[in-house]
């Protein structure tokens, strides 16, 4: 969960106190900020938005209101007034905006590969927000492309997409005052582990324009630090355009499983032994050691299990495949667990053929699974070839 998202700050320790508590705090968390946001949705849709009618408009501490326009374009007075024209006939959309001042201002101007494109900074008046606060976005021609209120003192994504719909697209990239690189088409090697190779953007008046195939899965990274190709560590400072954030996502249909749940395998189920950790989720682990790539999608499921061995279990979804991770008793990280997914629909969809021989972790949600009839999930002993699974009282036998 790349945007958007949390800062996933990994430290190896035991999973069993990685796991505990996680799931269930990160779907509290979830829950929290939808019902948050829908309650404030409600009260905004009775709030009317105004223009400033202010002799002396109100002004947001943003250098970027007053700068002298920079790009090639800078000079092109009649395109300026024609970009600010269709800037100011926008009703801004962005958290909850209530008032906005007439100060907008195009601080950058320059051709790009699909045309004319402006940068433009607005103070806006915010109702949770005393402060005013500046709404910068991207206009492409003379069409709004996208807008986002920038918080004093907050992070900025400050990244916009063009699109042309040829396969390729116009990134535009605010370097503010760091460096800006790229990487696209990731490589998984022999050890699973992904890989990018990074460039660094050129930055024209502290923007940078880069053109990508979106396809090729581009990554930005905004750093004063050349990031290595193994390095993963930079998931929380990557900027994402909306386009590709989880936030215009979030009415698309889940394309896996769509459980939401932490289902146990194995009867012992407590998650408490000796070691350290910082009750993480192992979706971060893997990330950060490399097993997954930058952009993942991640559920809210988990079949976890303590194996005959006395190492534990963790497998999650991710893009459409398995992916986990498995630890020594005393949480050290042993390696990482891949595999396929069945559809959904499909009779036990998880299946996980576990090294060493400690057997196969099995998962089909609202079922009860082998001889045991275990909820949910089971640990299959080495060598099992069909297990019975029982589904409203009906039990078939499904072959592995």
């Amino acid at each position: 969960m790349e945007a958007a998202t949390a800062e996933l700050d990994v430290r190896p320790g035991f999973v069993g106190d990685v796991m505990a508590g996680a799931r269930r705090r990160h779907t509290r968390k979830l829950l929290a900020v939808t019902a948050a946001l829908a309650l404030l949705a409600g009260v905004t849709a009775g709030v009317v938005l105004t223009r400033s009618p202010s002799p002396e408009p109100f002004a947001a501490a943003d250098a970027r209101l007053t700068a002298a326009t920079s790009g090639d374009l800078a000079g092109h007075t009649e395109y300026i007034r024609q970009v600010l024209a269709a800037w100011n006939g926008k009703r801004p959309t962005r958290d909850f905006v209530t008032e906005i001042s007439p100060d907008a201002h195009v601080f950058w101007a320059a051709n790009t590969p699909d045309g004319p494109a402006s940068l433009v900074a607005q103070s806006v008046r915010v109702g949770h927000a005393a402060e005013p606060q500046t709404l910068v976005g991207l206009v492409r021609g003379v069409d709004v492309v996208d807008q986002e209120l920038v918080y004093k003192g907050a992070g900025e994504q400050g990244i916009y997409r063009i699109d042309e719909g040829e396969g390729e697209a116009t990134y535009v990239v605010l370097g503010l005052g760091e460096r800006v690189f790229w990487s696209a088409n990731p490589v998984r090697g022999p050890d699973l582990k992904y890989s990018r190779t990074w460039q660094e953007a050129e930055l024209h008046d502290g923007v940078a324009v880069v053109r990508a195939k979106p396809a090729e899965k581009p990554v930005f990274v905004r750093t004063d630090i050349t990031p290595a190709d193994g390095d993963f560590t930079r998931v929380g400072v990557r900027i994402t355009p909306r386009e590709e954030s989880g936030r215009q996502k979030a009415m698309v249909p889940h394309p896996g499983l769509g459980w939401t749940d932490v289902m146990w395998a194995s009867a012992r189920q407590e998650p408490a032994k000796p070691g350290q950790s910082q009750d993480k989720l192992v979706s971060e682990d893997v990330w950060r050691r490399g097993y997954v790539d930058y952009g993942t999608e991640w559920t809210l499921w988990e079949v976890r299990a303590w194996l005959p061995d006395g190492r534990f279990a963790v497998v999650t979804e991710a893009n459409g495949g398995l992916v986990g991770a498995l630890y020594q008793p005393d949480g050290t990280f042993d390696r990482a667990l891949t595999g396929s997914l069945a559809a959904k629909g499909t009779p036990v969809p998880v299946r996980l053929v576990l090294p060493d021989g400690q057997g196969t972790l099995l998962a089909d949600r609202n079922t009860l699974l082998g001889p045991e009839e275990r909820e949910h999930a089971w640990l299959a002993p080495p060598g099992t070839t069909q297990v019975a699974v029982m589904r409203n009282g009906d039990t078939t036998t499904v072959p592995l």
